[in-house]
């Protein structure tokens, strides 16, 4: 025997014994599917194929044969079924004692990922309410204690859904919030540190905005319908939640009450009135003027009015009608007219002119603090 043929026995002898000892992956049916889900990135002969007829060992590795790899997510892959020939072939199956029933071709997929579905609890209007005003509450007293200033603050919040019920469940007393800023106007998002009745500390998300509230004028002691207000009559108080009031002390100092109000009431802008300088029925000095000419007569009014209202005269005798401008206690001031218009028999002369109306528009301004004065908590200096 020549030395060729015995290096080709020696090499052959591994296989013929894997054979003989049982090892030949030999079915007798390799049915194919018509579709196929794969979970693993590799597609196997048993992902495509149900192996009939052969023994446990003999399916178990003939299911485990890798063919090619996957398809992408979302993607198919169609296997023929003489690919699977070709490829069992490579793999050193006897495919003379293999049987390949089925579908000519395999639709082959890729497992969608499971997805774990969280289900957030739902929380009831109540629940909510009930736990954005704890939050609310332990927030207030917080922003007392750390930002001492004479600021006054008001606070909205808003908590995320999913810790709702562990706000409801914790001690309102452990509630802390670290990492609040002092920003007003702008909702913050702030870790809310907490802990529930055990005594196990835990964490929540809140959306809080902090909002100046300006302190508003009260009377520093009763005063009577028709009083006039003077700075030294008011104070400055911080209001109650949502209780509306004046921030201005332009818009009280020199007004006249249409009501009494008791001490340290707040002052509404309904109770005011400007003071009247004519009141109705008053017998009122109108002029006219023209530059160093000034022409009087007294007449009497219909209405009453502060500086600078518009006011409605009448004749003492007779029916003359006029509007003039009210510029100070029972006294007003005409526009001019033209010369064409003087009503000789009337006893006061309207002559047409520019510089009366400017006049009368400086009269408004008389007696007007435009500085204001400096407003302080205990009274007004």
């Amino acid at each position: 025997m020549s030395r060729y043929w015995i290096n080709l026995l020696l090499s052959l002898t591994p296989v013929i014994c894997f054979f003989s000892s049982g090892g030949v992956l030999h079915a007798e049916i390799l049915r194919l599917k018509a579709t196929a889900v794969v979970d693993s990135p590799v597609v196997r002969l048993g992902d495509v194929a149900d192996v009939l007829n052969a023994d446990a060992d003999q399916v178990a590795r003939m299911e485990a044969m890798s063919l090619q790899p996957a398809p992408a997510q979302g993607r198919t892959l169609l296997i023929t079924i003489s690919q699977i020939r070709s490829r069992l072939q490579a793999l050193g199956v006897d495919l003379s004692q293999l049987e390949l029933t089925g579908k000519s071709q395999v639709r082959v997929s890729l497992k969608q990922p499971e997805q774990r579905e969280t289900r957030t609890p739902v929380a009831t209007q109540h629940d909510v309410k009930t736990a954005e005003e704890k939050v609310e509450r332990a927030l207030s007293e917080w922003v007392k204690r750390y930002f001492s200033d004479e600021s006054h603050y008001s606070v909205t919040v808003r908590i995320h859904p999913e810790d709702i019920a562990l706000v409801l469940k914790s001690r309102a007393d452990s509630f802390r919030f670290p990492g609040l800023a002092r920003t007003v106007e702008t909702e913050q998002e702030v870790a809310l540190k907490l802990s529930d009745s055990s005594g196990s500390s835990s964490q929540a998300r809140i959306y809080c905005r902090l909002q100046k509230i300006p302190e508003i004028l009260a009377t520093k002691y009763t005063l009577n319908k028709g009083t006039v207000i003077r700075a030294d009559d008011l104070i400055w108080i911080k209001p109650e939640q949502n209780q509306a009031g004046i921030s201005d002390p332009r818009l009280v100092i020199g007004r006249e009450l249409t009501r009494t109000v008791h001490q340290s009431n707040i002052v509404r802008s309904q109770d005011l009135i400007k003071v009247p300088l004519i009141r109705d029925g008053a017998i009122v000095t109108v002029s006219s003027r023209r530059g160093a000419i000034s022409v009087k007569r007294e007449m009497r009014a219909r209405g009453t009015g502060g500086m600078g209202d518009p006011i409605t005269l009448i004749a003492l005798e007779g029916r003359d009608r006029l509007t003039a401008t009210i510029t100070g206690y029972n006294q007003a001031e005409v526009n001019y007219r033209p010369t064409n218009e003087i009503q000789r028999n009337s006893g006061i002369q309207f002559i047409s002119g520019s510089s009366g109306t400017k006049r009368s528009v400086i009269r408004r301004d008389v007696g007007r603090n435009q500085a204001g004065p400096i407003i302080r908590s205990g009274g007004i200096r």
